[in-house]
């Protein structure tokens, strides 16, 4: 499945996002987002069915300065899941990123070619992140980080890593990021990317 990414993958997008040039022409400048909030009320599953992990987007806002979104894991496994204890995996692996299409297509593509975008960081956790999600438990918080995002971009939030501890329900590797299939559309146009 396209959003069940292993954790390699969306590190290894991160560092590469970070300064690799290209001989492609560059692409025209893109425009800020304005300051939008849009409720979501995404609910996804992973795996569909049976004991799985449940990821919920309920809202996501580009603020003056930068972006949050309200984010919740709960654990529907007997088992747990290693969430927020390595806070340098977290740091590369959970945020949000920017694709040029809503289609589920693009993500599994670029994910197969280890060509995802780089990852726009969670830096704030309110509140924090648990070490670890037992069974039955949940962690709901607000996420967020400063920036621009640039518009007509669709966000999908990512969630990671996650790691078991101890065997996997069937259909779940034993680690992975989510990237969410729902996305958001940012809306309208402002100043030009990295401009004052």
């Amino acid at each position: 499945m396209p959003r069940l990414l292993a954790i390699a993958a969306v590190v290894a997008a991160t560092i590469l996002a970070a300064g690799c040039g290209s001989d492609e022409a560059a692409p025209p400048p893109a425009r800020a987002a304005p300051p939008q909030r849009a409720e979501l009320g995404w609910t996804e599953r992973s795996p569909a069915k049976g004991p799985g992990l449940v990821f919920r987007t309920r809202w996501f806002e580009v603020t003056e300065t930068g972006w949050e979104a309200d984010v919740e894991i709960e654990n529907r496994t007997a088992i747990t899941w290693e969430v927020g204890a390595d806070r340098l995996a977290v740091g590369q692996s959970f945020g949000i990123m920017l694709f040029a299409t809503g289609e589920l297509d693009e993500v599994e593509r670029r994910g197969r070619d280890s060509d995802l975008p780089g990852l726009r960081p969670a830096q704030r956790f309110v509140p924090a992140l648990p070490a670890r999600l037992a069974p039955r438990a949940h962690w709901r918080g607000v996420i967020s980080a400063p920036g621009t995002l640039a518009s007509g971009r669709y966000v999908r939030v990512v969630y990671g890593p996650l790691i078991a501890l101890g065997d996997a329900p069937n259909g779940m590797p034993s680690q992975f990021v989510w990237i969410t299939d729902n996305t958001y559309r940012l809306r309208g146009t402002g100043a030009t990317v990295g401009e004052p």
